[in-house]
């Protein structure tokens, strides 16, 4: 199997792995699943809330990635000068953030 069909797929089922978030849980972006430029990569995100109904984000043209996304999950993040700032995301793109 071509490697770019077998990561295809192996991105897909990662992309079908759901997690149950609650506010207070801390999350980061699934590998090969960001794409919005906050949060960084491997940066920390806490969950603000998760809306039993999502925004349908429809101010983008057909073609984009953001197209029809369902915004569900509401993320708080610090940004350059400190301040608690919160953004719109579609949960499948993140998993649990991990402590070592």
């Amino acid at each position: 199997m071509p490697a770019h069909i077998a990561k295809l797929q192996a991105t897909k089922a990662v992309f079908d792995k759901v997690y149950d978030f609650k506010p207070g849980d801390l999350v980061i972006w699934k590998k090969g699943l960001k794409n919005r430029a906050r949060p960084a990569l491997n940066e920390p995100a806490i969950v603000v809330a998760v809306l039993e109904k999502p925004l349908i984000d429809n101010t983008k043209e057909v073609g984009s990635t953001y197209f029809n996304e369902p915004l569900d999950l509401v993320l708080g993040l610090l940004d350059e000068d400190g301040d608690f700032i919160t953004f719109h995301y579609d949960h499948r793109r993140f998993e649990p953030y991990q402590t070592d």
